[in-house]
């Protein structure tokens, strides 16, 4: 009985410290998504996000809600770090127990608790040597254990530069869409900025770059999808913005531009789309194809009207306008799924008038209040 107990402790050890190697790995070095939300990164990261979460939808106040929520990203990735640190100590622990009475402390046999201070600091590379060992097994179990934890503090230096790299690389994008969007952000401002025929080739020259830009998110946040819960430096300016707004804009011209402007909206248009599905896929976010989007039947007359008073010269006609609907519908489910899930107000479809309430209340607040 004690020979199996002993087995199946060193055979937890064992399976705690291959959990969180390929956990580690496959987070960290495989530059793509492995199921993130099954392994323990993942699940860590779901359930501490939904609490997160639902303390940030009780905080009143829109710039300490903001605050707060910036926080979690790279908070949580301290935290898992930590957590994969303590899970190898006590799985190697777990070994070194299973191993029997190999090992001995200047005052004889110690118990788990000795076997967990040799652990920590053989992983940490303290390399104190109170507790040692002559058995041949024991020593190769130290040895695995301190280059563990040489592997473990060199991935760290890597990983969060790596992070904050991609993290500038989206909100360098992020910065240049919105100052072009206008505040409050939507299509129609966006668009009416290059209503006259002239400025047609910027306004494509925006597009693909933003198309790149939708490309960069989607190579860095489904290989690190931790970077999705990174918020904006701003208020109002979270990237998810940006994207609804482009998304919204590309929608109109698919429906109401000729051309070459036309074929860019399109080739936006569907990098967007792939970007909100494959994120929503990564995260593991339940998409509910039936919902009802922001843009719907009844509000077609005040867009027609906001279009022709900006001067945008799009031709929404009664099948452009079925076509819209449909073009913004396939986007929707995903973008508002992932508003939801990361607590950012999208914009509207219909600009407020200048100097309206609306308007006043997003120049302060920098959200929709909903």
């Amino acid at each position: 009985m004690a020979m199996l107990l002993r087995w199946s402790e060193f055979a937890l050890g064992l399976a705690m410290f291959t959990a969180v190697l390929w956990d580690g790995f496959a987070t960290i070095v495989l530059p793509r998504t492995v199921a993130p939300m099954r392994r323990l990164s993942g699940r860590f990261t779901r359930w501490s996000w939904r609490f997160w979460a639902v303390l940030a939808r009780r905080i009143g106040d829109s710039g300490l809600r903001l605050t707060f929520l910036s926080v979690y990203g790279p908070l949580s990735v301290m935290v898992l770090l930590g957590l994969w640190a303590l899970l190898m100590i006590v799985g190697f622990a777990l070994m070194y127990q299973g191993l029997g009475p190999r090992l001995q402390s200047p005052q004889g046999l110690g118990g788990f608790g000795t076997l967990l201070y040799m652990s920590g600091s053989t992983f940490l590379t303290l390399g104190l040597g109170d507790v040692t060992t002559l058995d041949s097994v024991g020593r190769t179990l130290i040895l695995i254990e301190a280059g563990s934890g040489y592997i473990f503090l060199a991935l760290i230096i890597t990983y969060m530069p790596l992070l904050d790299q991609a993290y500038g690389v989206r909100e360098v994008g992020n910065v240049l869409i919105h100052s072009r969007v206008g505040r409050p952000p939507s299509a129609i401002r966006f668009l009416h900025r290059y209503a006259s025929s002239a400025s047609s080739e910027i306004l494509r020259g925006n597009l693909r770059e933003a198309e790149r830009w939708m490309a960069d998110i989607l190579q860095s946040h489904l290989s690190h999808p931790v970077l999705s819960f990174y918020r904006a430096q701003h208020q109002g300016q979270f990237w998810l913005v940006a994207l609804a707004t482009l998304l919204d804009s590309c929608s109109l011209l698919i429906v109401g531009a000729e051309g070459l402007l036309n074929a860019q909206a399109r080739l936006t248009y569907r990098m967007g789309l792939r970007l909100l599905a494959d994120l929503a896929n990564a995260l593991s976010i339940p998409i509910d194809p039936h919902r009802r989007g922001r843009l719907n039947e009844a509000d077609l007359p005040a867009l027609i009207a906001a279009s022709e008073a900006s001067g945008l010269g799009l031709l929404l006609d009664g099948v452009a306008t079925e076509e819209l609907l449909r073009l913004v519908h396939r986007y929707d489910v995903y973008l508002l799924a992932l508003a939801d899930w990361l607590v950012v107000p999208l914009p509207a479809w219909i600009p407020p008038a200048e100097g309206s309430q609306d308007t006043l209340a997003f120049e302060v607040s920098g959200e929709w209040n909903e």
